[in-house]
C-alpha cells in the first residue's frame, strides 16, 4: 500500500471520529437543552399550581376578613400570587389563543386586588357587590386549581398546549369585571379621543398617508382587510407582506406599523437608537415627547415615549418606537396610546412640589421631581408629582405623589439592564 493511500485512509478515518465525535457532541448539547426546557416547563407548572392554590385559599379568607389590617394583607398576597401566576404562564408552551382568558382571569384577580387595597388604604369599606367579585373570582380558581390537578408533570410541550387548549374551554364565559383596576378589561370598550370629532377619510387618502409615513410611492402599498372595533383602520401592506401599516379611518392617524425583516446584529446603542427614534417622529410631525423606558430585545430597541404638555409628562398618551440596531431603521410603531387618551388638558394642582416631596418616604433621596400624569386603575387618570428617589442596595425608586391630596399614588423600582430600562 502506498503513503499516499495510507496517509488519504488515515485522513479519512481522523475526519469520521471528528464528525462522530461533533455529533455525539450535539446530541448531548442538544439533550442537555431538552432536559432544560422540561425542567424550565416542570417548575413553570409547579409555581402556577401552587400560587393559583394560593389565591384560591385567599379569596375564601377575604370573603371573611372584617378589619383593613387583614383585608390589605389579603390584597396583597393575591397581587403576590398573581404576579407568580402571570410569570409562570408566560413560560408554558401554549399558544396565545390557548391562555388567554385563563391569563385574561389572573390578570383581573391581581387588579381587583389591587384596586381593593386601594380603597382600604383610603379608609373606605368593601361593598356587597365587590364581596361577590370575590366569590365570583374564588369559583373561578377552584376550577382553574382543579384543571391544573389533571396535568401531567412528564407531559411534552404538544401535551401541555393540548391540556391548556382544554382548560381555557372552562374560562370561555369569564366575564368582564368592571372595577377601578390597571389593564382592566373594559380598555377595549374605550373610545379614541383624539378621533372624536374627526371626519372619516377615504381608503385613497388613507393609502397616501401611509405611503408619505413609509416614505414610499403609494402604488406600493396593497390595500387588506380593515379593521372595525372602537378604532377602525384602513390596513395596508408593502414588500410582499413585510410591512404592515394602519390608518385611522377616523381623522387618518397612522396607528401601528411593523417591518417583519430580521435582525442578525447589532451595530448601534441605545443612545444610538434614541436618535433615530427621535428623528423619525420628527420627521413625522410628532413633536412634545418625552423618551422614558426601553427595552431591547432580538437586535430591535423598543423606546417608549409619553406626551408633554404644559411641562407635565402625560404617560397615557404613549407612543412606541422601535429601531433596527443593525443599521437604525425604524422596525416599529404604535401610537395606540396616544390615539386613545390624547387630548388637551388643564392642569390644577392643589400641591406644590416641595409639600407633595413630604408624602415621600425618609428612606428615600430625592434626585429629582417633575409633574406627571399617570394612568390610575379604572383608566382614569390622576395628576402627580413624579420623585426620582435612590434607596437601599443601589436602587432606583419612582415615587408618584398625588398632587391633589399628597396620597401615594405608585411606586416604581427602576430595572436597569444591558436589555433595557425597564419598572417593576
Amino acid at each position: 500500500m502506498s503513503k499516499k493511500r495510507i496517509f488519504l485512509i488515515s485522513l479519512a478515518a481522523v475526519a469520521v471520529l471528528a464528525l462522530g465525535g461533533a455529533a455525539v457532541a450535539g446530541y448531548t448539547a442538544a439533550n442537555r437543552y431538552r432536559l432544560r426546557v422540561e425542567y424550565d416547563y416542570k417548575r413553570a407548572m409547579n409555581d402556577l399550581n401552587v400560587s393559583v392554590d394560593n389565591m384560591e385559599t385567599a379569596l375564601n379568607k377575604a370573603v371573611y376578613a372584617n378589619t383593613p389590617t387583614e383585608q390589605n394583607g389579603l390584597a396583597a398576597k393575591l397581587m403576590r400570587e398573581s404576579s407568580v401566576a402571570k410569570a409562570a404562564s408566560a413560560v408554558l408552551p401554549t399558544s396565545e389563543n390557548s391562555l388567554s382568558n385563563v391569563n385574561k382571569f389572573i390578570t383581573q384577580v391581581g387588579d381587583f386586588s389591587m384596586a381593593l387595597s386601594n380603597k382600604i388604604s383610603a379608609g373606605q369599606k368593601i361593598s356587597e357587590k365587590e364581596y361577590g367579585t370575590m366569590k365570583q373570582l374564588e369559583q373561578y380558581a377552584k376550577t382553574l386549581k382543579k384543571d391544573l390537578l389533571n396535568f401531567n408533570p412528564d407531559i411534552g410541550s404538544a401535551e401541555i398546549a393540548q391540556e391548556f387548549d382544554q382548560t381555557s374551554e372552562d374560562f370561555t364565559d369569564f366575564p368582564s369585571l368592571i372595577y377601578d383596576g390597571p389593564f382592566s378589561d373594559h380598555v377595549l370598550q374605550m373610545k379614541a379621543r383624539l378621533t372624536q370629532g374627526k371626519s372619516e377619510i377615504a381608503q385613497g387618502n388613507a393609502q397616501n398617508i401611509a405611503a408619505d409615513f413609509l416614505r414610499t410611492a403609494q402604488d406600493r402599498l396593497e390595500h387588506t382587510q380593515d379593521t372595525a372595533g372602537n378604532m377602525p383602520t384602513y390596513n395596508f401592506t408593502a414588500n410582499s407582506g413585510a410591512i404592515r401599516v394602519c390608518v385611522t379611518k377616523a381623522g387618518g392617524y397612522v396607528a401601528t406599523m411593523q417591518n417583519s425583516r430580521d435582525v442578525v446584529q447589532e451595530n448601534l446603542d441605545y443612545a444610538a437608537a434614541l436618535k433615530k427614534a427621535e428623528a423619525f417622529l420628527s420627521g413625522r410631525g410628532i413633536g412634545d415627547m418625552k423618551p422614558s423606558y426601553y427595552v431591547i430585545n432580538d437586535g430591535i430597541c423598543t423606546v417608549n415615549f409619553a406626551s408633554v404638555q404644559d411641562r407635565v409628562v402625560c404617560y397615557p398618551d404613549l407612543i412606541k418606537v422601535s429601531v433596527a440596531l443593525d443599521n437604525g431603521d425604524i422596525v416599529g410603531f404604535n401610537s395606540t396610546g396616544y390615539i386613545m387618551n390624547h387630548r388637551d388638558r388643564t392642569f390644577s394642582p392643589k400641591l406644590t412640589q416641595a409639600q407633595a416631596q413630604k408624602s415621600v418616604s425618609s428612606h428615600l433621596k430625592v434626585q429629582k421631581g417633575c409633574m406627571a400624569l399617570i394612568p390610575t386603575p379604572g383608566l382614569n387618570e390622576v395628576l402627580c408629582y413624579e420623585f426620582l428617589c435612590s434607596g437601599q442596595n443601589g436602587d432606583q425608586v419612582l415615587v408618584y405623589i398625588d398632587a391633589a391630596d399628597g396620597y401615594e399614588e405608585q411606586i416604581l423600582i427602576l430595572q436597569h439592564s444591558d436589555n433595557g430600562v425597564l419598572t417593576e
